[in-house]
């Protein structure tokens, strides 16, 4: 009976001090307050102008709860490892000037946030967390955002620049679609509040591009991000307004713009439901320009998918005879690839850390891009049905992007699409459209996922060979003008696999200037293309030939672009090419070499174009045709209108031919970084890199 007695008591004593200790500790959590933190206005912290060049806020730690609060560290987030933040930000409590203090209940402490820019600082924003850790063990770490601008001399223009290049046309196209509720019926003047509109985004990007420092990398702070706006969008669900640019998408805000004015111009020969026109063309304008900016997952799904609708009703509407067949296909194949992003995104972001908002708000998840390019998705060793889920994940979103690209064996859309979309939309379709993918592997895949890209850096390489032999054979065979241009774009934007597969600053600079330099080729193309259709309806090679004799001047024209598209030295189509294969070669020589018979390939097409239309003797059947007549049985030479958006395209691909550097500059901190996320220097880097 004794030991059971003892056994007993020996239990009750140990009940008594585990209790005893539970009490303890939950009086410790007990005696711990409740930290909140509060700030000026709705959003971040706005650092205002201080003395002598500073940018100084401040915000209030309250202790809302009954007992005392144990504030240990107040630092800005981030480290010289994870640089976070532009330099010369600090925060101090404002009595005393430490970093910790004991809160009494009910009470409140303020904290004097700081930042020093220096004089000839790259970064003109700053935007980022102070960090605040307490004994408040519920809340965890609890952060304010913080916010400050230097000014750059155009005010809310300045503040604001990336969003009005997305809202003007968004705003001309609603303003459009509301003269339908106005009784106006001229629809003449809306063709020039298209090229206003147009010309006005065109200017407000050449400032940003002026504006841009090429240099700033993420060693800056900002995440090497620059001109960015930033706001809590959806909080249920952590969706954000952000919007900035780098050096990856400098170059393609510049080109969108670019294109979208010379498509405005261009589009002055539609003459068939203009107001309907003019509103879709501006709304495809704005989500172009919305995908290159956007740095929230949501964002820049959201104008993605924006793009699919006025694509479809713009080639539907106003294309050729095989127009609904075209646009239905487009849809299809491209929705098809956003499902398979969606749930890419979906599951990049259920797996993400716990982080904070703009504001400092606790966000569970995030669809921050940087904030996602910080999680290490390899080290949870995560599955998806048994496969790594990185591997799964980049698959999906290389599918989705390849696609738009667009990718042998998917690039069966662009032929159809490209042929039957009226010009301005077909611009706007290869200039910019087929870029999307290719940024997409940039921003989305390189960013977030750099292991699974370097697992599939052998894959891109291939699939781009293949997709440079494969259709520029198809691109020989064929007899309609604006296919064989379909087919060559699909071959060109196979060196942009090849530079991203590369893994090197040489191939990943030549992934992103033949990105811009095919931009304003393609569209001085279609022009060409679309100017001949206007006068002959056709676009038959063997209809046409001798019009050099004709139309001399469009002979310049057409023989340049041509000699620019397949790579002449000295032309801006060269640097692309060469640049791509000097940084592949060294680790794929056989894949690179087979790609640079590409090249040959190219030049057999292309050539062979231009002899078969402008050279030999006219068809002197043309004299008795009827579309001939009002031009007394000749072929009318370019137009004013035609040489005013041709002339820049022209003088833009000579200038950057023989001079580069302004794009090498202004994407150089951008390669910088790329780079660094998918070849780091270690024992599985794929290509040594060289520092200039």
């Amino acid at each position: 009976m004794r030991p059971i007695i003892t056994l007993l008591f020996s239990f009750a004593l140990l009940f008594l001090a585990a209790s005893g200790h539970a009490q303890e500790h939950l009086s410790a959590t007990k005696s711990a307050g409740t930290i909140e933190l509060t700030a000026p206005g709705a959003g971040p912290l706005a650092l205002l102008p201080g003395k002598e060049g500073s940018y100084v806020g401040e915000f209030t730690i309250a202790n809302t709860g009954t007992d005392p609060l144990v504030v240990s560290r107040i630092a800005p987030r981030g480290d010289e490892e994870d640089v976070r933040i532009p330099s010369r930000l600090s925060a101090r409590f404002t009595e005393g000037g430490g970093t910790t203090a004991t809160i009494a209940p009910k009470a409140s402490r303020k904290v004097l946030v700081t930042w020093i820019p220096d004089h000839e600082s790259r970064m003109k924003q700053l935007f980022g967390h102070v960090i605040v850790t307490s004994t408040d063990e519920p809340s965890g770490e609890v952060a304010m955002g913080v916010t400050a601008q230097v000014p750059r001399g155009l005010g809310f223009i300045s503040e604001h620049a990336l969003s009005l290049l997305i809202l003007l046309p968004l705003l001309g196209a609603l303003g459009i679609f509301g003269l339908r509720y106005t009784g106006y019926t001229d629809d003449k003047p809306v063709r020039w509040v298209a090229l206003g509109i147009t010309g006005a985004q065109l200017l407000l990007a050449l400032w940003v591009f002026q504006n841009f420092n090429g240099d700033v990398t993420r060693a800056d702070g900002n995440d090497g991000f620059q001109f960015i706006e930033h706001a809590v969008w959806v909080r249920s669900v952590h969706v954000e307004y952000f919007v900035g640019v780098d050096g990856t998408s400098i170059m393609m805000v510049l080109l969108t713009a670019l294109l979208a004015f010379v498509g405005a111009v261009a589009s002055f020969t539609i003459d068939k439901r203009l107001k309907a026109y003019v509103a879709l063309y501006l709304l495809l304008t704005s989500a172009m320009m919305g995908v290159f900016v956007a740095l929230d997952l949501v964002l820049f799904f959201a104008f993605w998918e924006a793009m699919l609708l006025p694509i479809y009703f713009l080639i539907a509407i106003w294309g050729g005879p095989k127009r609904e067949y075209a646009a239905v296909k487009y849809f299809i194949y491209t929705h098809a690839g956003s499902i398979l992003m969606l749930l890419a995104f979906i599951a990049l972001h259920l797996s993400a850390d716990r982080t904070f908002l703009v504001d400092g708000s606790t966000a569970t998840h995030s669809f921050s891009v940087p904030e996602l390019m910080r999680v290490s998705y390899s080290a949870k060793h995560l599955s998806i049905f048994g496969l790594s889920f990185v591997k799964v994940v980049w698959v999906a979103l290389f599918v989705a992007f390849a696609i738009k690209i667009p990718m042998f064996p998917f690039h069966t859309w662009l032929p159809d699409a490209l042929t039957e979309a009226p010009t301005p939309v077909s611009i706007l379709l290869a200039g910019v459209g087929l870029k999307m993918g290719v940024y997409g592997i940039l921003r989305v895949s390189f960013g977030i996922l750099p292991d699974g890209s370097r697992w599939a850096a052998g894959t891109m390489v291939a699939f781009g060979t293949v997709s440079i032999i494969y259709a520029a054979l198809c691109a020989m065979a064929q007899t309609d003008l604006k296919r064989l241009i379909a087919y060559g774009t699909a071959s060109q934007m196979g060196f942009c696999l090849i530079g991203l597969g590369s893994m090197t600053p040489q191939g990943i600079s030549a992934c992103l200037l033949q990105m811009f330099s095919h931009g304003i080729i393609v569209a001085m193309l279609l022009l060409l293309v679309g100017a001949i259709q206007e006068r002959a309806h056709t676009r038959e090679i063997e209809k046409l030939g001798g019009l050099a004799s004709e139309m001399p001047l469009y002979t310049l024209f057409f023989g340049f672009a041509f000699m620019a598209s397949l790579g002449l030295p000295g032309l801006s189509g060269f640097w692309g090419t060469a640049l791509s294969i000097v940084g592949a070669f060294p680790s794929y020589r056989v894949l690179t070499s087979i790609a640079a018979t590409g090249a040959v390939l190219s030049a057999a097409y292309h050539l062979s174009a231009v002899q078969r239309v402008c050279l030999g003797s006219f068809k002197e059947s043309w004299r008795k045709s009827a579309l001939l007549e009002p031009f007394g049985g000749k072929f009318p030479e370019l137009t004013v209108r035609e040489m005013a958006a041709l002339a820049p395209l022209a003088a833009l691909c000579l200038g950057l031919g023989l001079w580069p550097v302004p794009l090498l500059s202004a994407v150089s901190g951008g390669v910088r970084d790329v780079t660094s996320l998918v070849n780091p220097a270690g024992p599985d880097q794929i290509a040594m890199l060289e520092t200039p």
